[in-house]
């Protein structure tokens, strides 16, 4: 397709030798190419980084005009991808789109991505899609869950609405983040997250594309994995019990605190009664969620909210 819309692909590597190969070969099977792969090794010495630059060599590569590779930060894919956030020139590219190592991206990603959020103008617009959470041994499929609107600040302080490796932003958005991060302060709980947070806060626009634009390989090494079984969400109920789901949103009021001039000023406020409330007594933290529009989505998840904040693991 020709177009001039310049696309950078933001591509975090640690030990992905295995599927590196597949996902790359998605990029030049776009119907719209990248223009540039930046690309972060946050494990220098166990091969990747030699796989990405053999393929880059390749013919086919030539496709993609600018392929780098740079040393990550070595503090896990949050950091990583923060760090590839950081580095690329905003003014030389018009959207970025964040990509794992080992996803197969289906052909019309990007170009389905860049026609969606260039309808918005020059707001800053995060996009994530649904994907097709993939067990490439016996090549099952399963639609990944729906999230329904809104998707805002509201929701997004207490509850992700996408995969990062779904997400696409264009510049006015990437320009922000890099605003954010150069405030310093602690790193957030998870990259896309926290990206969810911080754009939505800002008064950006969040789009949710319900098509399934890729192939998320579910396998031992997934950071986190899918959320659809029953296992899966047992596991993170567990996680709000014990106390993982508190540290994480502790980690990300802490940051979005450093950012607060960013967001809107109804933002500013909802995020200052969260992070007091949720520290107050059992009363507090109840008329907290009765009296603001902080929810998660279904009413498992909601259910959840509630009884996390009854405990006191919010």
């Amino acid at each position: 397709m020709t177009d001039t819309s310049r696309i950078t692909v933001l591509l975090a590597l640690y030990d992905g030798c295995a599927h590196l190969e597949a996902q790359m070969q998605s990029y030049l099977d776009q119907t719209r190419v990248p223009a540039r792969v930046l690309a972060s090794d946050d494990h220098p010495g166990d091969g990747t980084a030699e796989h990405f630059l053999a393929f880059t060599k390749t013919e086919a590569a030539a496709a993609i005009g600018d392929w780098e590779l740079i040393p990550g930060p070595g503090r896990g894919p949050t950091a990583n991808f923060l760090h590839l956030l950081r580095s690329v020139d905003a003014e030389g590219t018009d959207f970025v789109a964040l990509s794992d190592q080992d996803d197969i991206w289906l052909p019309d990603k990007l170009d389905s991505a860049v026609t969606r959020i260039a309808s918005h103008g020059e707001r800053p617009v995060l996009l994530g899609t649904r994907s097709w959470e993939w067990h490439p041994s016996r090549d099952l499929r399963k639609l990944s869950r729906q999230v329904p609107e809104p998707w805002d600040f509201s929701h997004a302080l207490v509850q992700n609405y996408a995969g990062g490796n779904t997400m696409v932003m264009n510049r006015a958005a990437l320009k922000l983040v890099q605003t954010a991060l150069a405030l310093g302060g602690p790193c957030p709980a998870v990259h896309d997250w926290w990206l969810y947070q911080l754009i939505s806060g800002a008064g950006g626009i969040v789009i949710l594309d319900p098509t399934p634009r890729l192939l998320y390989r579910q396998h031992p090494g997934n950071q986190i994995g899918a959320n659809s079984s029953i296992p899966s969400k047992a596991l993170r109920f567990w996680m709000m019990l014990y106390g993982t789901y508190r540290f994480w949103m502790s980690q990300n009021l802490a940051t979005l605190i450093v950012q607060q001039d960013l967001l809107t000023s109804e933002s500013r406020a909802l995020l200052h009664r969260l992070a007091q409330d949720r520290n107050g007594s059992l009363i507090t933290r109840l008329r907290l969620l009765a009296q603001t529009p902080l929810h998660r989505k279904g009413w498992p998840n909601q259910l959840t909210l509630w009884i996390a904040a009854v405990l006191q693991r919010m």
